[in-house]
């Protein structure tokens, strides 16, 4: 038998080396020494475990842009995962999860803020709102000033809507299901209301101003759940 470290034929059956001392370990016809990675220097271990110890600077950095939910943090964590190093896979993957955690939490986040934003926006108190939006039609006003008298709120409807009204006297809501028509009274200075469908009606929701007979303002709409509204300043 070949001793595979000192190259002295043994005994077939021989379990130790006569010259050298080294354990011989048979395996079908191939023979292998398990000291053969003992004789590996530990001053040479020492020396590749210290290489692939990871910086101090960049296991921090790779914290702080990991809280910071950015794409940095986890390429930082998959170069320290990727070390042959037990301290600097530890901090790579506490990093990784840490990084997809703040990366989940921020999607979320501005999730939760857009639809805020866009809910703010489309408000049926929000007056100031495009004339050639979707959900609305276009709109017929009188050029004719006004002459004094009460004002009135026409809604035609057939399903059910809701609304609101804003005058000097303050803003209050308004629903209801079919033709109404809402007296305002007197009004001196700016009046605006508006309606939408509370369902997917076919129908056409229309909503008009009227004063002394006329119709100083009107907005029509047969969109599903489309809202209308209209605006007058009466002097």
């Amino acid at each position: 038998m070949h001793c595979p470290n000192c190259g002295t034929e043994n005994k077939e059956d021989a379990q130790f080396c006569e010259n050298c001392g080294t354990k011989l370990v048979t395996t079908g016809n191939d023979v292998a020494s398990s000291a053969k990675i003992s004789q590996i220097p530990s001053s040479a271990q020492d020396k590749g475990s210290e290489a692939n110890k990871p910086s101090s600077v960049l296991v921090v950095l790779g914290y702080i842009f990991a809280l910071l939910g950015g794409l940095i943090g986890i390429i930082l964590g998959l170069y320290l995962y990727s070390k042959d190093n037990h301290e600097a896979k530890t901090h790579g993957r506490n990093i990784l999860i840490i990084a997809a955690v703040m990366m989940v939490l921020g999607i979320l986040v501005s999730g939760w803020v857009a639809s805020n934003v866009l809910s703010s926006t489309t408000s049926p108190y929000d007056y100031s709102s495009s004339s050639d939006s979707s959900d609305y039609s276009t709109s017929d006003s009188s050029s004719s000033s006004s002459t004094g008298g009460a004002v009135s709120l026409v809604i035609s409807y057939s399903g059910e809507w809701s609304g609101a009204i804003a005058d000097s006297s303050g803003t209050r809501s308004i629903e209801g299901t079919g033709d109404k028509t809402i007296n305002l009274g007197n009004i001196d200075g700016a009046v605006a209301a508006n309606a939408q469908k509370r369902d997917s009606g076919s129908g056409t929701l229309t909503i008009s101003l009227k004063q002394n007979g006329k119709t100083l303002e009107k907005d029509t709409t047969s969109s599903d759940y489309g809202m209308v509204q209209v605006s007058k300043y009466i002097d």
